[in-house]
């Protein structure tokens, strides 16, 4: 099988659909019938101590690499240490070929494929390992496995490497890699790692005391993780929306976190009334139409709908990536404190879902205008506001919010962490008497009862790859990026909002360039990842109407995961002095003319793009800031592989050769390498 790159894209999908369907065929003249076997996109990993007590933890892995750095795990199921890994997977192919295979990083490895020794070795850092000579895979499934371990201290890295007949040394895409989706292993793994993420979501070590560890000491302070300040809630929410929030929160939120507590309707009247008495209601704001109108527009173009559904969809409409209805929001919020809030989130809770859209004063006052088109205003309870207090204080809820000093702790406390009974309390298939409703699904049960036996190490354990596997979910990262060839649930939106009438440029996720993030922990650089989403960096794409969220209180973790699981380390790559016998022909090959032309869509710092087509690129300088030199390798050889949505052309053919045939006699990878060289020698002026 040749795959040339105009053919790429055709080739991955249609091993995309072998892989889905679970298609095996065996290598021959006559194909065999198909077998369809229930196949899941990734690989099986089995971790295992190396020293001491013997524990073992099969998972779920994205890809083929891994990286862990010294007192970090690669699974909060394994204590610190030195450790052993196993990937399983099948790589399905829809035809023969030949592969040559590279593996990188720090470690022992041994790489087997299809029952044959492909290359074994130990790693140092100081440069990979490769196949002499190409190995030949077969149509159909061809089974790799691929074993790693750490050194003794328990750090490591992992990356393994493929390339073909006009493809270099890129890693394995995720759509090629498959593994049995019944296998025992990996569904008990997964099951418990869903039962870590519910066990963090829902607050439950705030309720179950664990005797001896403080919660500020668990791994990215996951179980110290609070509710929101109630010391001037009346200032935000209205009290008869209050009433109707305490008497059932599910009932008005299904997936709030807020336990639905054993409260008859006259005592949640008694703690809305306490509660209403907690802060000063704001005056009732008026909005004009103009304002609504342009609260619908920006609600589309900031990517509001790819988490919530818009005021007139239908409550099914949610179903499509499990999207928040808004119903809500006109019986609760004030008009002032709803723009306040969407401007800073984290005002009255450090740990609220929502994230920071840097949403703009007049945004803010135009989303809340849409929002709020249909004000609603609860009938104001009736109620003992003493009796609510003392509600307050019986049901332990200073134990998740903040009151004044009037609300003292409870004097009984919830079970403590170590006596739990799995069957019972809120787990129980009908909780009784003053437990607490958490409005759990038989799944989520199951997975919780899975996690318990480990929630005393566990969550005390730093395990950058498993919090990003559990964090890509908690924050929403595909609502509106694609991961691993699947489509954000954004882009799914636009789609079939398109059908009926074409969508402007700035609601459509495609038209204005949402990257993926499938390769972005080995794409990009460390620390331009971490300032990014934490805040600190404006958007490298100014045309973009879509706002990235600014997630300042764990951005770094998001960003150790990331990186992590590609199988970097924490470091960034230093920009080296360049070679001027190289650097010398980058300013050339950049320009319009004599070059590729590169400065007509990308400005150079303060040099302006010259001919923008479409929407303008990157700044080349904030790019060679940002990118890994092997993304960047790949990206120029052939951008659309990578990015089937790229707008940048391909300028190598598949000899390695460029047009510029007068610059190292048209050497695609010299001139590249050329190019990145000179964009090193300005970042450092």
């Amino acid at each position: 099988m040749r795959v040339r790159g105009s053919l790429a894209l055709g080739w991955l999908s249609a091993v995309t659909l072998l892989t889905a369907a679970g298609f095996e065929q065996a290598d021959g003249e006559a194909a065999t019938a198909p077998a369809r076997v229930e196949m899941a996109r990734g690989a099986k990993v089995t971790f295992s101590t190396v020293r001491g007590e013997k524990v073992v933890h099969s998972q779920r892995a994205r890809l083929l690499s891994l990286a862990v750095e010294r007192g970090e795990t690669p699974t909060p199921y394994l204590p610190v240490g030195a450790f052993r890994a196993k990937f399983e997977a099948t790589v399905t192919l829809p035809a023969r070929d030949r592969m040559n295979f590279r593996i990188d990083g720090r470690g022992k490895v041994k790489l087997v494929v299809n029952g044959k020794l492909a290359l074994e070795g130990r790693l140092r850092g100081r440069g990979p390992i490769e196949t002499e000579k190409a190995m030949r895979l077969k149509k159909g499934a061809n089974e790799v496995q691929l074993e790693f371990e750490s050194a003794a201290r328990g750090d490591g890295e992992l990356r393994v490497f493929w390339s073909g007949y006009d493809f270099g040394f890129e890693p394995i895409a995720p759509e090629l890699l498959s593994y049995d989706a019944a296998d025992a292993a990996v569904v008990a793994g997964e099951e418990q790692r869903r039962g870590h993420a519910l066990f963090v979501e829902r607050r439950c070590a705030r309720c179950h005391a664990y005797e001896g560890q403080l919660l500020a000491k668990s791994a990215y302070e996951e179980l110290d993780r609070a509710g929101p300040d109630l010391r001037q809630v009346a200032s935000r929410a209205k009290v008869g929306w209050l009433a109707k929030w305490m008497r059932d929160p599910h009932a008005v939120r299904p997936e709030a976190t807020m336990p639905k507590i054993s409260l008859s309707d006259a005592e949640a009247n008694d703690v809305a009334v306490y509660l209403g008495q907690l802060g000063e209601s704001p005056a009732k704001m008026t909005f004009v139409d103009e304002q609504r109108e342009a609260g619908a527009v920006r609600f589309r173009e900031l990517g509001c709908v790819a988490c919530h559904t818009r005021t007139d969809e239908q409550p099914e409409d949610a179903a499509l990536g499990d999207r928040i209805r808004l119903a809500f929001v006109a019986e609760k919020w004030h008009g002032s404190a709803l723009m306040s809030y969407l401007q800073e989130p984290r005002a009255h809770y450090s740990d609220v879902r929502m994230p920071n859209l840097n949403v703009s004063a007049e945004d803010a006052e135009n989303l809340a205008a849409y929002l709020l088109a249909e004000q609603r205003d609860l009938p104001v309870p009736s109620g003992d506001a003493a009796s609510g207090r003392s509600l307050v204080q019986k049901n332990g809820c200073v134990v998740c919010h903040a009151f004044d000093d009037d609300v003292p702790a409870a004097s009984s406390t919830a079970t403590p962490y170590s006596q739990l009974q799995p069957a019972r309390g809120c787990l129980a298939e009908e909780p009784a008497g003053a437990a607490p409703q958490l409005n759990l699904t038989a799944d989520d049960r199951a997975a919780l009862r899975a996690f318990l036996p480990h929630a005393a190490d566990a969550p005390f354990r730093t395990s950058p790859m498993d919090y990003i596997a559990r964090h890509m979910t908690a924050e929403r990262c595909v609502a509106c990026h694609a991961v691993d060839g699947q489509q954000s649930t954004w882009a799914q939106l636009a789609e079939r909002w398109s059908e009926d009438a074409p969508l402007p440029p700035e609601q459509d996720p495609g038209a204005q360039g949402l990257p993926s993030l499938t390769w972005v922990g080995s794409k990009l650089q460390p620390s331009w990842i971490r300032d990014f989403v934490t805040g600190k960096l404006p958007s490298p794409r100014p045309w973009l109407t879509a706002r990235m969220p600014k997630f300042e209180r764990h951005g770094a973790a998001i960003t150790d995961g990331l990186v992590r699981e590609q199988g970097y380390g924490a470091k960034d790559e230093p920009i080296l002095a360049g070679k001027a016998n190289l650097a010398m022909h980058g300013q050339r090959l950049l320009a319009q003319g004599s070059g590729f032309g590169c400065v007509q869509c990308h400005a150079i710092g303060s040099q302006k793009a010259t001919q923008v087509f479409e929407r303008e690129g990157i700044d080349l300088l904030v790019a060679r800031g940002r990118l890994r030199h092997e993304y960047y390798t790949r990206w120029l050889a052939d951008p659309t592989r990578l990015d089937p949505d790229a707008r940048m052309p391909k300028y190598a053919d598949d000899k390695g050769k460029t047009a510029f045939t007068d610059v190292l006699g048209g050497d695609a990878a010299g001139q590249f390498e050329s190019i990145w060289q000179y964009l090193g020698d300005r970042a450092r002026r």
